[in-house]
């Protein structure tokens, strides 16, 4: 007799693309970390979900570029060398969004708070 997993929720469906893993412990540990913050739809991770990027400096470089590209563009150079975008994520962004690390791949899963 030949078993067969449950078909997956839509939930699962959703983190399983986004883990790009077929995973269902794996899935389910991220689902898990997502209802800590209230998440527990795949709208609602539509909603939140801003990208995946190996490091936070990676996440609100990117985010700045989109955002503030024009200021970013106007300062002297050596100012843009400057930028420390870890102690942005510390200072300003880590109060809009929340990080759920992968430690299977390695990457940090970026969601706002207001979703």
């Amino acid at each position: 007799m030949l078993l067969t997993a449950p078909p997956m929720t839509d939930l699962q469906e959703r983190v399983s693309e986004m883990l790009c893993s077929d995973d269902i412990e794996r899935i389910n540990k991220f689902i898990n970390e997502l209802d800590d913050y209230g998440i527990d739809t795949e709208e609602q991770i539509d909603d939140a979900y801003y990208g995946c990027y190996p490091s936070v400096e990676n996440f609100v470089e990117d985010l700045c570029e989109d955002c503030y590209k024009d200021v970013i563009d106007a300062m002297p150079t050596f100012m843009q060398t400057a930028l420390d975008y870890e102690l942005m994520w510390h200072q300003s962004f880590q109060h809009d969004f929340f990080t759920v690390y992968d430690r299977d791949s390695g990457d940090y899963y970026f969601f706002n708070r207001n979703f």
